[in-house]
């Protein structure tokens, strides 16, 4: 199997640096429509056997964009983004201010987050499934090309799954409009490109 994976393009929470979890379901902004479309254009849908998105707006405009109406687009809500439940839409830096101890040193939010967000999902929740949508993923498609259109945080998990056992601190977010992709062999994962741009 290989699978690729598309993080959607900008949004205007993005743009604010805000969380923008599994309850935030922001559109493109027209920057993040303009450099999608762009890098569309370098992009090849017809190599893929089948399309899987997220079903927040951001990603589905955003398989729109890159399959450019010639490939069906199957929703899958394990591809929402990670939930932090209360934290989503709150600025980055008031949280950074307000609770240093969750903040990496890159300034993403890490897994001890759920000290105060306790309603959030865990790093093993996340990666549980993730992991099951893999798994399906190579049982139906083992010898397929597989397109997946998602989010920076999940694809990190995606990644981590797939090289470190589910520890995401050791993977970082891809650009909005970038892909990754995995060639998988006798169950076998290899990373063969991250965060690769088109435009």
């Amino acid at each position: 199997m290989e699978i690729v994976f598309i993080r959607h393009g900008q949004t205007d929470v993005n743009k604010d640096n805000r969380i923008q979890g599994a309850q935030v379901d922001a559109e493109l902004n027209d920057y993040g429509r303009e450099y999608a479309q762009k890098a569309a254009k370098n992009f090849d849908e017809s190599q893929f056997d089948v399309v899987y998105s997220s079903p927040m707006k951001r990603a589905v405009e955003t398989a729109e964009i890159f399959t450019k109406g010639q490939k069906q687009i199957k929703l899958d809500d394990r591809l929402l983004e990670f939930d932090f439940d209360d934290w989503d839409g709150k600025k980055m830096a008031d949280l950074a201010k307000k609770y240093p101890d969750v903040m990496d040193p890159w300034g993403k939010v890490n897994r001890n987050y759920v000290k105060y967000a306790p309603n959030g999902e865990t790093y093993e929740e996340f990666d549980q499934r993730c992991g099951e949508f893999l798994d399906e993923m190579y049982h139906k498609y083992s010898d397929k090309k597989v397109l997946v259109v998602a989010h920076g945080r999940l694809i990190r998990m995606m990644t981590a799954h797939y090289l470190t056992n589910g520890d995401m601190d050791k993977i970082d977010t891809m650009n909005n409009s970038a892909l990754t992709k995995f060639s998988v062999r006798a169950g076998i994962p290899r990373l063969i490109y991250y965060n690769r741009l088109l435009a």
